[in-house]
């Protein structure tokens, strides 16, 4: 089993994750209040979006969103250039 599999056991999440990323893509441009992270923001945007969604699925969203914006950063090249 690899590294991969481990990460999509979530089903009900993997089945809801292509639309709520499209919601969230944006806040990865943003720049989140007082220093926090943009995690916290994506975080935040999916539980208001998603409310039947646990804590840990919350969290689950957060941190996958993310290693998929950064890979598509690095696939199209934009990564560590500044979003505005």
């Amino acid at each position: 089993m690899n590294h991969h599999d481990d990460r999509r056991k979530n089903h009900k999440l993997r089945a809801l994750f292509d639309e709520a990323y499209r919601r969230v893509e944006t806040c990865f441009a943003a720049r989140p209040p007082q220093g926090l992270p943009v995690e916290w923001l994506v975080f935040r945007t999916t539980r208001t979006a998603y409310p039947q969604l646990s804590t840990l699925d919350l969290f689950q969203f957060a941190m996958a969103s993310s290693r998929v914006h950064r890979s598509r950063q690095s696939a199209s090249g934009l990564a560590g250039k500044p979003a505005c």
